[in-house]
């Protein structure tokens, strides 16, 4: 009975080895129109993928869908920074006015009610993949954006640089969504404009797009 193969790891875990379909076909014993219908529609029978996890090291389940179909993905990723940084700018903003006793009531409301919206939007960020698009958005759900799947190019784990910073801002040819950590996965459109997601996950979120991509095909 043939499996869904996860094809997007299958060629990516080939692609690290620096293997063709040849020898991977070769080394695996299986034959390399098997390699090419694998890689390509993701139909696999069970000696197959054994063969294959053998190969590479991992187990069976780890190259096949559960379920035998597309499976979406999820994952929200906490704005440790944010819930970091705002209580301790709380507690500042409370002992110097604890001292002076300068600031006006009025402003010290709005004040903390900024901090208190800014809070809550940046406490997290949630990515989700499914059959058809990408989607972000921060909290409990501001800022949502979504990115059809054939508008994406080519995407990739990256570390971001310190002075990219957290939050919702510009770089270069594109826009920059994180809230914790300078892991991310860059996405490149096919118009040329780039999408920098923050996560700490980046390694599963490119094998969800690519598999998302295949699936779609």
């Amino acid at each position: 009975m043939d499996m869904k193969a996860k094809s997007s790891l299958i060629r990516r875990l080939r692609a690290e080895r620096l293997w063709s379909q040849e020898h991977l076909a070769q080394v695996s014993g299986l034959g390399l129109r098997t390699i090419q219908r694998i890689e390509t529609r993701g139909s696999v029978s069970q000696e197959s993928i054994k063969a294959l996890a053998s190969v590479f090291e991992v187990t069976p389940e780890e190259l096949v869908w559960r379920d035998g179909s597309y499976q979406t993905y999820k994952h929200r990723q906490w704005g440790i920074v944010t819930l970091a940084i705002i209580p301790l700018f709380v507690f500042t903003i409370l002992m110097i006015e604890n001292i002076s006793q300068s600031m006006p009531p009025t402003l010290l409301g709005l004040l903390f009610g900024i901090l208190t919206i800014t809070g809550i939007v940046f406490s997290s960020m949630t990515i989700e993949v499914n059959e058809s698009e990408l989607s972000w958005f921060f909290g409990p759900g501001f800022f949502k954006k979504q990115l059809q799947l054939e508008e994406i190019g080519d995407c990739k784990k990256v570390k971001n640089p310190l002075w990219m910073g957290f939050g919702i801002h510009a770089f270069g040819t594109g826009w920059i969504y994180n809230v914790s950590g300078l892991l991310g996965v860059e996405i490149e459109l096919k118009s040329g404009a780039y999408i920098r997601l923050g996560t700490n996950e980046p390694n599963y979120l490119v094998n969800a797009i690519e598999d998302a991509k295949d699936n779609s095909a």
